[in-house]
């Protein structure tokens, strides 16, 4: 009978010395969190795996799962890589041994990892040499051929730094369980995945270079409330804004943190100017970063009656006009809801859940502000204005109303509504239905 066991501490060394004896590459050298397995069988080894943190960087990999690369930053650790597997029986002694010792990894390793990392992985992936491997033994382990390497190693940490190495691979994956690909890209992640989903996405633009050059100059053309004794221009101030945003900052802290994380060469590129030294002097290749004191002003700028005067409308204006021009296609599912900075600027957004990525934007008073500018009056008024067919919207509680549903319908989506305790009708009439069809929190109408 196989079974599976961690290999111990104290074991590491006779493990390697096995992995350099039978595998053909050596024994591994996992970065991260690694997991080292131990197969079997009558109290005697006959396989082992190595698991260790996945690759930063696979486009197949990315766009299979639809992670944007702020994304794929924050959300690396719910994917792990099976870096060797090395079977120690001559071959064709143990019939079919690969593929039991690959569905035993993949039945038993979440729970493994979760009580070695505190978290629980949602996907696998390897790599099989085309030259040596047909990658039989996965495929007929359940495992998805999601596309081939380019035949790039990556140097060292260099982020962004790869050489050829002559030798492109296919790249295998395999959920951990039947939802795991929609999780992956969820707002919601489960309790034991969610210590491994909150790192952040140091130097990592949800945009390409070429994408932040046009948004930074769009928002250039937002109108600055400020004097002419400023160092950073509207645009750049507004662009870096946007993009903590898009990158999961949660306030204006958050944003200014994640401007501090950037490159020179994206500080460049988002239009800061070179950082200047004691002297006054301007230092080669190196490029100033905002303070959050500079981020604040602009967005709480007051006029001389000590009004607000920071134009947030054209500063949405811009910003949808930008993105309309970014969408290839209208995406699947669309998620609305309202975020706000010290209760002064408020936008309500549209994003898509699937990648992460804005949509359209509104300015909005705080939750309960002035007449038709607060949260849920605009919500409804940006629907209004956007072609929804074949999209499904989802909202919060907030939006559960008529006039959101009616709007959404009348532009060709459909829609799923959270619904609290507090709309006590439309409760029980969910708690009716699902003992028809099951509902979990949310209920969906199409006519």
């Amino acid at each position: 009978m196989l079974t599976v066991r961690q290999c111990m501490i104290g074991e590491t060394a006779w493990f390697r010395g096995l992995e350099g004896e039978y595998h053909y590459m050596g024994e591994s050298h996992g970065a991260g969190d690694v997991v080292r397995l131990v197969f079997e069988e009558a109290g005697r080894p006959v396989a082992l795996m190595t698991w260790a943190a996945a690759c930063y960087c696979l486009k197949a990999r990315d766009e299979r799962i639809g992670w944007n690369p702020a994304m794929r930053a924050r959300r690396l650790k719910l994917v792990v890589n099976n870096r060797r597997y090395t079977e120690l029986v001559p071959k064709g002694t143990r019939p079919n041994l690969a593929s039991q010792v690959l569905g035993m990894a993949v039945r038993e390793l979440p729970a493994i990892w979760e009580r070695q990392w505190g978290y629980r992985p949602l996907l696998a992936e390897t790599f099989c040499d085309i030259e040596r491997s047909a990658g039989t033994c996965y495929r007929a382990a359940g495992w998805e051929e999601v596309g081939k390497t380019r035949g790039f190693s990556r140097v060292g940490h260099a982020r962004d730094f790869y050489i050829p190495n002559g030798r492109p691979k296919v790249l295998y994956m395999k959920p951990f369980r039947k939802d795991a690909w929609d999780l992956a890209v969820s707002n919601d992640l489960p309790p034991e995945c969610e210590a491994a989903a909150h790192a952040k996405a140091d130097g990592v633009l949800p945009c390409s270079p070429s994408q932040v050059e046009s948004l930074h100059w769009e928002l250039c053309h937002v109108k600055d409330p400020r004097g002419r004794n400023r160092t950073f221009h509207v645009g750049t101030l507004l662009a870096l804004f946007t993009m903590g945003v898009a990158a999961g900052a949660k306030d204006l802290k958050e944003a200014h943190a994640f401007a501090g994380r950037l490159t020179d060469a994206q500080l460049r590129d988002l239009g800061c100017p070179r950082r200047k030294d004691a002297l006054g002097r301007e230092v080669a290749g190196e490029y100033a970063r905002p303070s959050y004191n500079a981020l604040y002003t602009l967005l709480r700028h007051r006029d001389k009656a000590g009004r607000y005067d920071f134009d947030v409308a054209d500063y949405a204006a811009r910003l949808s006009a930008w993105m309309t021009a970014q969408a290839g296609r209208l995406p699947r599912h669309l998620a609305a809801d309202g975020k706000f900075v010290s209760e002064v600027v408020g936008l309500v957004s549209v994003v898509d859940a699937e990648s992460g990525e804005l949509v359209a934007v509104a300015p909005a008073s705080k939750k309960e502000g002035l007449k038709g500018r607060c949260e849920y009056p605009v919500l409804r008024r940006t629907l209004a204005g956007m072609d929804l067919s074949g999209a499904i919207v989802s909202t919060d509680a907030l939006s559960c109303q008529d006039d959101t549903a009616h709007t959404v319908l009348a532009n060709g989506g459909d829609y799923v509504l959270q619904v609290k305790k507090n709309q006590k009708g439309l409760l029980k009439q969910c708690g009716e239905l699902s003992r028809i069809r099951p509902l979990v929190g949310a209920f969906k109408k199409k006519s």
